[in-house]
């Protein structure tokens, strides 16, 4: 449904706001995404939530709209959260139940990120002229920007898994398995995209630099690979299934 309804005009609210965000924000009725229809809000399960979360993403100078909106299902008035977790906990959602929706979203965002590295690193690759032709026409070159599209395509797929149904019962493995391959796509895709731009990536006025600073970031946030990897271990442990039958229900 958001792709019909919200997207085109979520694009245009991230792209358009100005200095001060959040007044333009609250009135724009986004924030209440998540929130029942009942109590003003549109009833948005995650799967719709997915293709908002990923396009701010891929905005690295965005503001905390997501952390925001997910504040928003335990405290209605919450403006620029820095973090849900301790909102959502303190509203009374179990704290690894807010933990897994923060990480979930934290992954789309990522998964969102190293979508813009792509694009990005494709474009400066194909017009960068180095020895007399783009750079883009090295096998060197065009070795990372395949594994960097490996990368975001995975990202992509683990993150929109865990994105689906209603926000407060979302899987905490889902949500494991998510934070850990994306966090692994951010730490790879931003390592090539800065490798393929050069010292112009390190530039405050550069994109790269905001790109990869919330992707490091991120990665960190409500949990890193090894804690999400550690609870997806434990809770394999804990089941008799073989390692397909559990892969399988992810």
């Amino acid at each position: 449904m958001s792709d019909d309804l919200f997207l085109d005009p979520w694009r245009r609210l991230l792209d358009g706001l100005g200095s001060d965000p959040w007044p333009e924000l609250a009135g724009s009725g986004f924030l209440d995404l998540l929130r029942p229809e009942s109590e003003g809000g549109a009833g948005l399960d995650l799967s719709g939530l997915f293709p908002l979360a990923f396009e701010a993403g891929r905005r690295p100078r965005a503001p905390r709209v997501l952390p925001t909106i997910l504040a928003r299902l335990a405290d209605p008035k919450a403006l620029d959260c820095p973090d849900a977790e301790p909102v959502l906990t303190a509203g009374g959602v179990a704290p690894a139940l807010a933990r897994a929706l923060c990480a979930a979203c934290d992954a789309t965002l990522m998964a969102g990120a190293v979508d813009a590295l792509q694009a990005m690193t494709l474009d400066y690759a194909s017009t960068r002229r180095q020895f007399g032709r783009e750079i883009s026409k090295f096998q060197a070159i065009q070795h990372q920007i395949a594994v960097m599209a490996e990368e975001v395509m995975a990202a992509r797929m683990a993150a929109e898994t865990a994105m689906t149904g209603a926000p407060l019962l979302v899987s905490l493995q889902a949500a494991a398995v998510a934070k850990m391959r994306c966090g692994e796509a951010a730490l790879a895709c931003a390592g090539i995209a800065h490798a393929v731009h050069g010292a112009i990536g390190v530039s405050a006025e550069h994109d790269l630099y905001h790109l990869t600073g919330a992707l490091h970031q991120l990665r960190l946030s409500h949990g890193g690979e090894a804690y999400w990897a550690r609870r997806l271990g434990a809770w394999a442990l804990s089941r008799p299934d073989d390692a397909a039958t559990l892969a399988r229900s992810l």
